[in-house]
This record gives structure tokens, C-alpha cells and sequence, in this order.
């Protein structure tokens, strides 16, 4: 992406062709780029005045596109700019997926907000962020009662549309967040670890490591091994 802002530059200096392109084709064109890298985003405004005009993240339209690549989930010190702040919070604002994401996993796990962190997790699954899919499954089961058999739901679903690599890549996405934030969801600390299979309860009580994350034919003890790994990254106490 980087050389294609590049050749874009030198249009600009060349012959500004890029005012003879409908404004529409033009915001997509930026928004392509803010997508693939919040970097290149940064290079365009300043690639020629033309796309500059465009470049702008309090466009909507950009700023539910541009990537958080380059940003931290959780901010590790208090220094962070409020520049950044109110970027970040634009593109809540915005609908951009991955930032409902982080903000849902930091409201409901790191703030004990469960409501807004629910919501926001929501929206990005409705969007189609995997990783907000599959935690709130997640979620689902840990609240039990019909709660947990919509959240099995979820989560068998996407063991059957996702490659195993894809799944295996979500869930160790989800789990570094979690061990680089402190967890305050007490509602979810102390408590006793949901099952979702009762009828080989016994068997599954524990996995070993050759065996977690195998395609098990009980579809309920699928579930339990994400389960049993989410239980043995959170606290145990606070």
C-alpha cells in the first residue's frame, strides 16, 4: 500500500488528474488505504492537497474503516494524548469495527461495564468482526441459563465455518488482550466454571495439552475447552 501512495504522490506533481474523479471514487479510494494501514492514511494527506481534502478522519466514512493496527488495546500509561483519545472515540462513534471490539473487551472485562461491553461487542459481530463473534459466545455461555445454549450456538457455528488456523488465531488474539489488562469483572471472578457437556462431564473435567482444541465430536465439549482455556487466563481473585 505504501507504493501506492507513493505513485499517487507523483501524480499529484505531475498533473493533478485527480480532480477530474468523481468525489465518491475518490473518498473510497482513502478509505481503501485507511484500512489497510492508519501509516499510509497519514502519508496520503500529505502525498498532494487533492487527497488531502479527503484524508480526513472526522469523515465517517473513513474513520469506521481505518485500521488500529498501530494502536494499543489498552493504553499502559496515563501519557496517552488526548489527540488519540478522541480518534479512538471517533471511531467508536463512527461504527468502526475493531474499535467496538476493544472497547467492548475493555468495558465489559476491565471495567465490569457488562451492558455498553455487550453492546459494543454486539455491533462489531453485527458488523462482521470474528473475534467479537466469538467472545461474545463466550460471554453467552458464562452467563448461563438460555444465555449459555445461544452462546454454544455461536461458537459451534464457527468451528464449523472457520478454519481451525482462523479459530486458533482468534482465540490467542482474545487472550493476549485479556493478559495485558487488569480484569475487574467480578461477576465472572470466583465463580464456579460453567459445563457446557453434561453427559461427559467426567471425561472432560480436565484436557490435556494434546488433546485441547481437538475437533472432538461432542460439539458441547468443544465449547468446554474454549471455556477451560478463558478460565485459566482470568484471575482468580482480586
Amino acid at each position: 500500500m505504501g507504493v501506492q501512495v507513493k505513485a499517487m504522490k507523483k501524480t499529484c506533481k505531475k498533473k493533478n488528474t485527480l480532480v477530474s474523479i468523481p468525489t465518491e471514487l475518490l473518498v473510497e479510494i482513502v478509505a481503501r488505504v485507511a484500512a489497510s494501514s492508519f501509516d499510509d492514511l497519514f502519508n496520503t494527506k500529505f502525498s498532494c492537497r487533492t487527497l488531502n481534502k479527503f484524508a480526513d478522519v472526522n469523515d465517517k466514512y473513513i474513520s469506521k474503516r481505518v485500521s488500529l493496527d498501530k494502536f494499543h488495546v489498552v493504553p499502559w500509561t496515563s501519557k496517552t494524548s488526548n489527540q488519540h483519545i478522541v480518534f479512538l472515540d471517533r471511531c467508536i462513534d463512527s461504527g468502526n469495527p475493531e474499535a467496538l471490539y476493544r472497547h467492548g473487551i475493555v468495558q465489559y472485562f476491565g471495567k465490569a461495564e457488562i451492558n455498553s461491553g455487550i453492546e459494543c461487542l454486539r455491533r462489531a459481530a453485527n458488523s462482521g468482526h470474528l473475534e467479537a463473534t466469538f467472545v461474545i459466545g463466550l460471554i453467552l455461555i458464562l452467563h448461563g441459563g438460555e444465555d449459555k445454549e445461544r452462546g454454544m450456538k455461536i461458537i459451534i457455528n464457527m468451528k464449523k465455518l472457520q478454519p481451525r488456523k482462523k479459530i486458533a488465531e482468534i482465540r490467542e488474539r482474545f487472550s493476549r488482550t485479556l493478559k495485558s489488562m487488569w480484569v475487574k469483572n467480578t461477576a465472572l471472578i470466583g465463580k464456579a466454571r460453567p459445563i457446557c457437556c453434561t453427559t461427559h462431564r467426567r471425561a472432560n473435567s480436565t484436557f490435556h495439552m494434546w488433546k485441547r482444541f481437538a475437533d472432538l465430536e461432542c460439539e458441547a465439549c468443544y465449547c468446554d475447552q474454549e471455556i477451560i482455556h478463558l478460565w485459566e487466563i482470568l484471575p482468580k481473585s482480586i
